[in-house]
């Protein structure tokens, strides 16, 4: 009997709940949900604290923890990341659908705090902190602090958490300072030389999309399919000096807080390329304009207007003179980008391939770019040295059993990760066991890697190609429209314990989810309930992976 069908009999609790009682538990445990690793970082150097501080306390992936220990808990400490729009991390969904387990007794003598990591620019920021915190308190946990929500630079907010749940743990009047201060130190970035850039895009495109080498020999890291590398960029040099020629500002300008002058800050210290509503808030307090203020208040027209704008276009469109230093007070620090290794360590362990597209479009009378694609595509020559640190994605990564079939679904650069798959399979000897379904818009001139996939299926590395170019036909067609083409191949994969992947835009994602869940129904007798309840399960239990943004 099919895996389907065998679901279709089970019963519909997925999770058991073991509630282990009177559990040893030491005087604060530290749980950690994270994606990129910040939220891990953050707890560790909790854990790392606290031991300094002569409190012993354990420190554990969410994904590792035992949810049935909570009831026997003194006290613990959550560090949790946001995945995409309100998300939670791989790593925290089962734990936090334990949480809601029916089972799952109340938790009155539980004393907690979180810290919620997010990126204000989305809508749901720190969603996934807020759902877990909110879950707690449903469960008659007690907060030891407020929640602190953390934007992109967490460091200071993340490291104060830190600071006060151990002042109020000890009990640490106001005032007073602990023996120890807390430290939060991130992993330093390595040094790595440009190799070689070529375009892969086969015409002259706005938004051309290139091919990156860098040497991973002098200051080599050991890396899996699926890892990204996290880089800080430079700002476009036009953008730059638009904005200070709207501020009427001088370039040379040496800031006070800073040791740099004010055309050096905007290129390397501040974001100016994306808007995020802090930015706006401090903007307020010193532009009392009532324009601003009432499209602050309006959320549609804020959505829109920081998903569409920059730097520039707020200074533009509410102008207020100001000098240099009181400019820079408003931004935020500059904010890393992260790219998905193109290559495979086990294929090729001395280079770091990336993919990457040159965001660049015109909008508003005026042409915006991107800080990440222009610095890496344009902005170094060949030779040159990039900064980078390595982001590893274990829920992205390739399975460890080598017959597990996994099936690739991605657009653009989406392509990226499944690239370094492929590299990867190929040196293991590994056939017919991959499925790539990849679209763009043109086949002519975006059909990216194309030598190299064809390579592949050609032995057997691949076992199907499947195609979605949208523009090559009156009717757009996209990746989620060969899931059903193909919807027979589709399930009988999944039957033999395929894993899916999805690499790409959230737009992307969601649809293709969507075309999942109709799947289920249609062909598997499902209700919109069951079928959405089963795509929940599949995502807890890593069958449906990842990387959208």
């Amino acid at each position: 009997m099919g895996f389907f069908s065998t679901l279709l009999k089970k019963k519909e609790k997925p999770l058991t709940l073991n509630i282990l009682d009177n559990y040893n538990c030491p005087p604060v445990t530290i749980l950690y949900g994270t994606k990129t690793g910040n939220a891990q970082l953050i707890a560790q150097q909790a854990h790392k604290y606290y031991h300094q501080c002569g409190i012993e306390s354990e420190c554990y992936n969410m994904d590792k923890y035992d949810v049935g220990r909570l009831p026997s808990e003194n006290k613990l400490l959550l560090v949790i990341s946001t995945d995409g729009e309100g998300e939670l991390p791989p790593n925290a969904r089962k734990f936090y659908q334990l949480l809601q387990h029916e089972e799952m007794p109340m938790l009155n003598n539980l004393q907690y705090a979180v810290c919620a990591l997010g990126d204000s620019s989305y809508d749901h920021f720190c969603g996934a902190g807020k759902q877990v915190d909110a879950q707690l308190q449903k469960l008659g946990a007690h907060a030891i602090i407020n929640r602190v929500d953390c934007d992109l630079d967490f460091k200071k907010s993340a490291l104060q958490w830190i600071q006060n749940s151990y002042d109020t743990i000890v009990g640490i009047k106001k005032g007073k300072e602990a023996s120890v201060k807390a430290e939060l130190e991130l992993p330093d970035f390595v040094s790595a030389k440009l190799l070689s850039r070529r375009q892969l895009t086969k015409a002259q495109v706005e938004q051309p999309v290139f091919h990156i080498e860098l040497d991973n020999t002098e200051n080599a890291v050991t890396y899996a399919a699926g890892d990204c590398i996290e880089i800080i960029p430079a700002n476009p040099d036009k953008l730059v000096s638009q904005i200070i020629e709207t501020l009427n500002l001088q370039k040379s300008q040496e800031l006070i807080s800073y040791n740099h002058s004010l055309e050096y800050s905007l290129l390397y210290q501040f974001e100016i390329t994306k808007l995020t509503r802090p930015v706006i808030r401090r903007f307020m307090k010193i532009n009392d304009s009532e324009a601003l203020s009432k499209l602050y208040n309006n959320k549609e027209e804020l959505r829109h207007y920081i998903n569409n704008s920059d730097v520039l276009d707020l200074i533009s469109d509410y102008p207020f003179k100001m000098d240099a230093d009181e400019f820079v007070s408003i931004l935020q620090p500059i904010h890393s980008r992260y790219y998905s290794i193109a290559s495979g360590f086990k294929a090729k362990p001395g280079q770091i391939d990336l993919t990457v597209k040159t965001v660049r479009f015109q909008q508003k009378q005026r042409q915006y770019e991107g800080a990440g694609s222009t610095y890496v595509n344009e902005g170094l020559n060949e030779g040159a040295t990039i900064n980078y640190r390595l982001v590893s994605n274990p829920s992205f990564n390739l399975p460890e059993d080598k017959d597990t079939p996994v099936i690739m679904i991605g657009v653009g650069t989406g392509i990226a990760p499944y690239r370094a798959f492929l590299q990867d399979m190929e040196a293991q000897a590994i056939k017919n066991k991959a499925w790539l379904i990849w679209g763009d818009k043109h086949q002519a001139s975006d059909f990216i890697y194309e030598d190299e996939i064809i390579h592949f299926y050609k032995n057997n590395t691949l076992a199907f190609i499947n195609t979605a170019f949208s523009r090559d036909q009156e009717e757009k067609e996209y990746v989620q429209h060969r899931l059903t083409d193909y919807k027979e191949r589709l399930l009988e994969w999944l039957d033999n314990g395929a894993i899916i992947y999805l690499c790409g835009h959230n737009k992307m994602g969601d649809q293709v989810k969507a075309t999942l869940v109709r799947l289920y129904m249609d062909e598997k007798g499902m209700s919109e309930q069951q079928a959405k309840a089963y795509l929940r399960q599949q995502r807890d239990n890593n069958i449906i992976r990842e990387d959208l943004y």
